[in-house]
Order: C-alpha cells, then sequence, then structure tokens
C-alpha cells in the first residue's frame, strides 16, 4: 500500500504527462538543425510551462527567459523569431512612432501602415504606446509604467511618459514565477523567494526559503501588501514579510491554489474539471463556484471564470451567471477583467472583444501585448485601460 506521498508524487507526475502529451510540437525553426540541438532542453521546458499557464491558467505570472518575439500566431503555429528586434534607445510615443531618429515604416509583419485597420488603436489610445526595440515588456506596474528587460540582461522599470529607464536588478538564470505589484517585483530563484522595490535605491534581497516538500513546487506568486504569497499544485497557500522571517501556510488554504490574492480555489489537476469553491484567505468567505452548462476545465479569478465548451472559449462569472462564448481565447484573466485571444483581447466588465488584427504574430506579459512596429516596438498595457462604462 503506498505512502501519502508516494500517492501525491503520483498524481504530479500523471497530470504532468497529460499536460506534456496534450502540449503543441511544433518545429519552432524548421530548417536550422543547430539551433534546434541547442535549444531542445529549454523548449520542452517552455512547452510545459506554457501548458500550466494556458490550459490550467496557473497565476498571471511572467515565465523567464521572455525575449520579446513572436509567439501566439492568429494561424494556430506557435513560432519563434530569430534576431534582435533592434538596439536599446530612450524614449516613446503615443501615436506608434520611434523616437530618437527612428522612423515607422510599418507592421513589419502584416506590411500595413503603423497602426492602420486596428480596432485596438481606437478603443484604447491611452494604453497604446511605442517604445524602443531594445526593451522588453515583461507585465504592466500601471498606467504609466511597464517592467521590461533591457538588454542585455537588466529587468526595470520604463516609464512610458519620460522614456527613462530604471534598472531594479539582473536576473538570475532560473528565475520564475515574476510578479508585481506598483511597489515591489518579487520572484522564485534557488528556492527562494526574491523581492526587490521598484522605487528609489533598494536592492534585490532573499526575503525567504520555500520548501517545496512532496507538494511540488511553488508555481505562483503574487504580492500582497507588505508580504508575498505562494502555492503549489498540492501544498495550499504560504506567506512571508516582504522583510523577512519563517514563511507560514495561511490557515484554511489546504488543497487550495492562489487567483489573485486574497483569493483562492480549489483548482483541480485534471485539465477538465472544474472548480468548486473560491477562499477569501483574508476574511474566510467562501464561494460555490458553478459552471455553466457544458463548460469544461473552468479556472477562475475572484469574478470571472474561463473554460471551455467543445471548441468555444466560455468566459462567466463565478457563480454561472453571463455566460459568454467567444472564440479563440488562450490565456488566463488579467486583473480579473482581460482575456487575450489570437486576434483581441476580451474586457468580461464591458462585454466586448477588441481586435488587434490583422497582426498574425505578437507577444505578450503580464497585462502587456507587444508587436514589431517599424524601429520599435507597439505596446498594449492593460493596466492603462479606463474602467468600463
Amino acid at each position: 500500500m503506498r505512502t501519502e506521498d508516494e500517492l501525491i508524487e503520483a498524481r504530479v507526475t500523471e497530470t504532468l504527462r497529460m499536460i506534456a502529451d496534450r502540449a503543441p510540437q511544433h518545429d519552432l525553426l524548421a530548417g536550422l538543425a543547430e539551433r534546434r540541438r541547442r535549444r531542445r532542453h529549454r523548449r520542452a521546458r517552455a512547452v510545459l510551462a506554457a501548458a500550466c499557464a494556458i490550459t490550467l491558467g496557473w497565476g498571471a505570472a511572467v515565465t523567464w527567459p521572455s525575449p520579446l518575439r513572436p509567439v501566439l500566431s492568429a494561424h494556430g503555429p506557435r513560432t519563434d523569431g530569430a534576431g534582435s528586434y533592434g538596439s536599446a534607445t530612450d524614449g516613446s510615443t503615443r501615436d506608434g512612432s520611434a523616437t530618437d531618429g527612428a522612423r515607422t515604416e510599418g507592421d513589419r509583419a502584416t506590411g500595413l501602415p503603423s497602426g492602420a485597420g486596428r480596432e485596438i488603436e481606437r478603443v484604447w489610445p491611452d494604453a497604446m504606446v511605442t517604445i524602443p526595440a531594445g526593451y522588453r515588456p515583461l507585465a504592466a506596474i500601471d498606467a504609466t509604467r511597464l517592467l521590461v528587460r533591457h538588454e542585455p540582461g537588466q529587468i526595470g522599470v520604463y516609464d512610458v511618459t519620460t522614456g527613462r529607464f530604471g534598472a531594479v536588478f539582473t536576473p538570475p538564470a532560473d528565475m520564475r514565477a515574476l510578479t508585481v505589484d506598483e511597489e515591489h517585483a518579487a520572484w522564485l530563484s534557488g528556492g527562494w523567494v526574491w523581492v526587490a522595490p521598484l522605487r528609489g535605491s533598494g536592492q534585490a534581497r532573499r526575503a525567504g526559503r520555500v520548501q517545496p516538500g512532496a507538494a511540488g513546487e511553488p508555481d505562483r506568486l503574487a504580492l500582497a501588501g507588505d508580504q508575498v504569497a505562494w502555492s503549489s499544485p498540492l501544498g495550499g497557500v504560504w506567506r512571508l514579510s516582504l522583510d523577512g522571517g519563517r514563511p507560514e501556510r495561511v490557515p484554511r488554504s489546504a488543497g487550495l491554489q492562489l487567483a489573485g490574492w486574497p483569493w483562492a480555489t480549489d483548482e483541480p489537476l485534471a485539465l477538465r474539471d472544474n472548480p468548486t469553491r473560491m477562499v477569501n484567505l483574508e476574511t474566510g468567505r467562501k464561494v460555490t463556484i458553478r459552471a455553466a452548462h457544458g463548460v469544461e476545465g473552468l479556472r477562475c479569478g475572484p469574478t470571472w471564470c474561463v473554460g471551455t465548451r467543445g471548441q468555444d472559449a466560455v468566459v462567466q462569472r463565478v457563480d454561472g451567471r453571463d455566460v459568454r462564448v467567444r472564440k479563440g481565447l488562450r490565456e488566463p484573466g488579467h486583473r480579473d477583467r482581460f482575456f487575450i485571444g489570437h486576434q483581441g483581447v476580451y474586457d468580461a466588465r464591458a462585454d466586448r472583444l477588441v481586435s488587434f488584427a490583422p497582426l498574425t504574430q505578437w507577444s505578450g506579459g503580464d497585462g502587456v501585448i507587444a508587436w514589431r512596429q517599424g524601429d520599435g516596438l507597439r505596446v498594449v498595457n492593460l493596466a492603462a485601460v479606463p474602467p468600463a462604462r
């Protein structure tokens, strides 16, 4: 008879096997045999991470490494571009043009003039900005600040109003689960939770040790005021002061996964199963999750969930109301409002799909979408989208 730890390990192993079996196996750089050989192991890890993030809806975190290359295609297959998109310069604009002498010649991915035909440019003009190609958007901090990677490797804050970049930290090679709020960045590396302030001259520091044990490696991280919290598929939710100390398991969190602090769900390991409850870890309030008829694989934030019904994506409220069928949605919601798909962004609060067609290739992070445009990068900052009317 197997022990509890052996049963847990068996469940995790089977789930990861299911994810790997369902993940598409594309040849990212057909014909470049040498590059395929060098990237084989990295691609295998990326496929598994993408399957977890998209299929299971695990958090809204940024994976690393995260260069801005085309990663989603409107025509289906995942692609991976080669080479740099340009050298780093300062400056940004909101009219689609690059600064410091770099002229926009149109979108090289589509052959169209700058911004032509894109509904998103007209509907959310305040959320659109062009930044130099030497920056790689990783996350939206607020309406005017982006967390970016600056070649050759620093991560920091890019202010879209001034065009200035402030380095925050140099990322380790094994960094994962990067997350931000308006004051801090946090990530996992080497079995530790790391924290860095986004303002001032503070340094990155180790906040506390993470002990995965039989429950598996933590895969979700969230900043919660003066604390940082994390969870793993079977290990419940843990938290730690940003100033350090001893991690503690959050009461009432056994069997739960973070869904946007302070909320957590009993998210199942089986890909097609639905969760049944949402718990507020600060107040203890419990909300019953009710899947709409025929919906499978539901993954939820505090208010909105996304799942599938046949070949369609379905967005609904946690309690099963306001069911909307929207094709092509591929990612978990950002800020419990936005769902990104092949051809646009669905705003659940406004019940509107805003298209960025005719783009065929783009890349994204936590609340950011970007594509190459002329000599710069055109970026959608979802944190700058006005409240829904």
